[in-house]
This record gives structure tokens, sequence and C-alpha cells, in this order.
């Protein structure tokens, strides 16, 4: 099985794989994933069940959650930085209709007023009246939990670009690097915005969008200054497992059209240490850009290929989706057991790569 991406999509196939019993598993990427470049370096790390008016999509984010403690718990050095979010990112008749939605679809989410939050934030100033609380959110620094889940998949890393699929017949058998040909019964493209290009090669119109995310780190700082993740309206922020800040602007917002972007990074710094109960210097130790995948519908692309023929396409699996750290795991298990299988998860039955369905495909190929 050839895995094609460097990020923790990619990882999570191949942690699924051996656990499968698939023996010999190599990934190939021309970005490792704590290179700046990758997607997965560049995340705010913010696990969650959050998707207004799409329960199908909410129901995988969902499922995703619950099953993240499982993969702590199994593999070894593998942990949260914390547990629980707020977030007020909307005004409150937003809020309470998007908790009261959430709520039904069977997440922990609550409101919690101001005066709670003063327990939950007690360094922050000008708490909000009101904030969603997603108990079971999580924190996770997606490049370390990357390299422990292949790690644990003891696949062979190839860094390489892929230049193309190598096809015949109908089926994709290996792919084209820099360094030449390299079969396989099985490649997986979990390449993010490289996705469009590779299928390109065998004459798949695959659509994506992208934005670009800033995010600034601050020097390490006192554990616990901030000890939940929290997004407002025009910011969000977390700390770290190494004690620094991880900041952004508005929630999702594209950083392309900004000129200078180190000085933007400074003032996410300046605006949060004015928000915050701390009398230390909070200086700004780097800042990341990352072009965030953005599949054309905004849901998961997982799934077998067709062509203009209608015929599904073998040798070949997609999986691309942002986010990434919320939807890997069971993008991973679930695709892998598609693979194996051929019968695939009820969770994932909408997400086709090319549409929301087979019947539908040959409108996008």
């Amino acid at each position: 099985m050839i895995i094609v991406g460097g990020g923790i999509v990619g990882a999570s196939f191949a942690y699924h794989a051996h656990l499968r019993g698939v023996s010999e598993i190599t990934q190939i990427t021309g970005k490792l994933s704590t290179d700046k470049e990758q997607a997965t370096r560049n995340t705010w790390g913010w696990v969650n069940g959050y998707s207004p008016n799409d329960k199908k999509y909410a129901a995988f984010r969902l499922a995703n959650l619950k099953y993240w403690p499982k993969l702590i718990e199994d593999i070894k050095h593998l942990t949260s930085s914390s547990k629980g979010a707020f977030f007020w990112d909307m005004d409150k008749d937003d809020l309470s209709e998007t908790i009261a939605q959430h709520q039904s679809w069977g997440h922990s989410v609550s409101d919690v007023r101001k005066l709670k939050l003063e327990e939950y934030l007690p360094n922050l100033y000008n708490r909000p009246e009101i904030a969603g609380f997603g108990e079971n959110d999580l924190a996770i620094e997606g490049s370390k939990v990357s390299n422990l889940l292949i790690k644990a998949s003891g696949s062979r890393i190839k860094k390489s670009n892929v230049n193309k699929l190598i096809f015949k017949e109908n089926k994709v058998i290996g792919v084209e690097t820099d360094q030449g040909i390299i079969y396989s019964d099985e490649v997986i493209i979990a390449a993010g915005l490289g996705t469009p290009d590779l299928l390109s090669t065998i004459n798949i119109n695959f659509k994506m969008s992208s934005t670009l995310g800033l995010l600034a780190y601050t020097k390490p700082l006192p554990k616990l200054i901030l000890q939940h993740p929290i997004t407002g309206k025009d910011f969000h922020a977390r700390q770290d497992d190494q004690g620094r800040l991880v900041i952004g602007g508005k929630f999702d917002e594209d950083a392309s059209k900004e000129s200078n972007i180190k000085e933007v990074a400074e003032k996410l710094v300046q605006d949060m240490n004015a928000r915050l109960n701390y009398n230390g210097a909070m200086t700004l130790e780097s800042y990341t850009l990352g072009r965030r995948p953005l599949p054309i519908d905004g849901r998961p692309k997982i799934g077998r290929l067709k062509n203009q023929l209608d015929e599904k396409i073998k040798g070949v699996y997609v999986a691309v989706m942002h986010s990434g750290i919320t939807n890997a795991p069971l993008a991973g298990k679930l695709g892998i057991e598609e693979i194996i299988t051929e019968k695939r998860h009820p969770l994932i039955t909408d997400f086709f790569p090319q549409t929301s369905s087979y019947n539908e495909s040959k409108s996008n190929v």
C-alpha cells in the first residue's frame, strides 16, 4: 500500500492499515508533518463536532470526537493538550440556536454564563455574557500526533514528490515520483491541496479551494494561563503543550490579503496580551502560514473514484478534508475498512470524492 501525503490524514490511514494487517505500507510525501508548508503543521489543533445545518457531517465529526480518546489510550505517548473548549464567535441568537441544534444531535455542548466562565477562564478579561462549551472537545498537537501514528504503523517514509499516478486498464498500479516509479496494490491519495493535480493525471477533474491561515506563536508562558481553547468573534487562542499561546484572528479568515504578515502576527499577540491577566512579557516567537485544503462543498471527500464511463476506478482511494485534525481518525479507520472489505460505512456514505453519490458522479469527471 502506498499513501501519498505526509499529514495527519495519511498517518491515520497508515496506522489503521497496520491494525488491519497490511504488511507493507509506504508513505510518500514531499513535505513531512513538521514542515512549515504542511497543512497539519499549520493547524490550530481544535478537535470538535460542530457543523451547523449539516447533520450528516456533524454526525461524522462527532463520531471522530468520540473515537479520539481511544486513539489516545491505544498509542503510547499520544496525549491531548487540553479537554473542553469555549466558543462565542457569533451573536447570541445564533449561538443559542447552534448549541440547541447540536445538543439535539447528541453533542455534549452547553451554554455557560458569564459568572461560570470566571471559574473556567479566570485569566481572561471581558468574558462574554454567554459562551458555548464543548465538554469533550480536545486540543492536540497535529505534527506530534501524526508522527506517533506513523511510528505505530511501522510504515516506511519516503520523502519525494509524487508527480503522477500510473494508470493501466482502469486501475492505478503505482505512482511516479522524483526518484522513479513505485508499484503498489493500492494507492491512497491523502495529499490535501495536491489532490487535484494528481487526479488530473488519470483524467479526473477534482476541484478544491483554499484560504491562507495565519497563526502566531508566543514564547512559552506559565502553564494554564489559558486552560481551554477559546474562539471569540475576532480571535481564537489556546495554550499548547510547550506553554506557547497559539493565536489566530477571526476563525477561518483568509490572511492572503495582508501585506505585512509579521506585523499582523505581532498584533495578534499584542491583542491577546490585552485580553489576559498576565503581568509578564508576552512576545511573538514565530508564526505559520498554511493553505487550508477545502473541498468545494465543505464536506470531506473519502472513497473510490469513477471514470467518465461511470466505472469504478480500481487501486486508488481518495481522502481530502478540512479539518483533518478532527476527521482524520475515522477517515483512516473507515477508509481502510472499505478498501479491505469493499463495504462502505454509513458514516461516510455521503462523502464520495466526486459527488454525494456515485449516481451523480459523471457530472464531475
